[in-house]
């Protein structure tokens, strides 16, 4: 631990609160390959986990859980109201998450968590943002550490968001709009993974901090290209087959753990443990 830094559990906030963004579209995705059917046992598994890790966090950013490192309640005002807020807009899709696992094909459930799949994503990310600002001191978490966990989070969320956008285009559940989106969202995605694989001192970005960083954002980055074939396909409109499907979701969800690993390991360099 750096004698610079004092760790109050800032860079676990931050991180927490990127979970919740990560989550907003890894429910939603999970709940579109439930509903057609694709790896179903998988879907299912982290459906359930998800609703009750999303209920945690919530419940840890508001009143505390040392057990994820999340030390006594939330002290700033304004922040506590922007987490009631979200807990109060996490309820409705909370319970239609229940109702699709009880009926994959509950119609009005799924437009809820589709419908709330854009507006969560925002809002998840407002709520970051105004963590950031609180726990962004100097002497707890550097500016630079925060930035790296920021695109690393980003990177988590984009993730599942692009499983999302694939399941409801290859569904031929979207539009021309929900294409030019998945297309968008593998640029966001690509842009983070260069980011932090090269470094962007304009932005204040530092190329990886340890050989353990380097290492990890390798290894994501070797893995991109087969998923990022299979998603240029799907944006084409073309029909897809089921085992095409099945291994594109397969390997996001595989992915999206290695990014997980990169984010503890952004989490611990910002507290200094190596």
């Amino acid at each position: 631990m750096s004698e610079l830094l004092h760790d109050s559990g800032a860079a676990n906030r931050i991180v927490a609160g990127d979970l919740l963004r990560t989550l907003s579209q890894e429910i939603p995705a999970a709940a579109c390959h439930l509903h057609n059917d694709i790896d179903v046992e998988e879907a299912e598994e982290l459906l359930v986990t998800n609703v009750t890790i999303f209920d945690v966090v919530l419940d840890a950013l508001l009143n505390g859980n040392p057990e994820i490192g999340i030390e006594g309640a939330e002290t700033s005002r304004r922040t506590a109201v922007e987490i009631e807020h979200m807990i109060a807009d996490w309820e409705p899709i909370h319970d239609a998450a229940l109702k699709v696992l009880d009926n994959h094909d509950d119609a009005v459930a799924l437009n809820v968590i589709y419908d709330a799949a854009d507006i969560m994503f925002e809002k998840t990310y407002h709520l970051l943002s105004v963590i950031e600002t609180e726990y962004s001191n100097p002497t707890e978490i550097l500016q630079e550490d925060v930035m790296l966990l920021e695109i690393s989070g980003r990177m988590a969320a984009m993730n599942q968001r692009l499983a999302y956008e694939a399941c409801r285009v290859w569904s031929h559940d979207g539009d021309s709009e929900m294409i030019a989106d998945l297309q968008k969202s593998m640029g966001i995605y690509e842009g983070s993974l260069m980011a932090l694989t090269n470094g962007m001192p304009s932005l204040g970005i530092v190329p990886p901090p340890t050989q353990e960083i380097a290492a990890k954002l390798a290894e994501i980055g070797d893995h991109w290209e087969d998923v990022h074939m299979q998603l240029e396909h799907v944006a084409t409109g073309d029909e897809i087959s089921e085992e095409e499907r099945f291994a594109l979701y397969h390997g996001l969800v595989e992915k999206l753990h290695r990014i997980e690993e990169l984010e503890v390991l952004y989490q611990d360099h910002s507290k200094r443990i190596y």
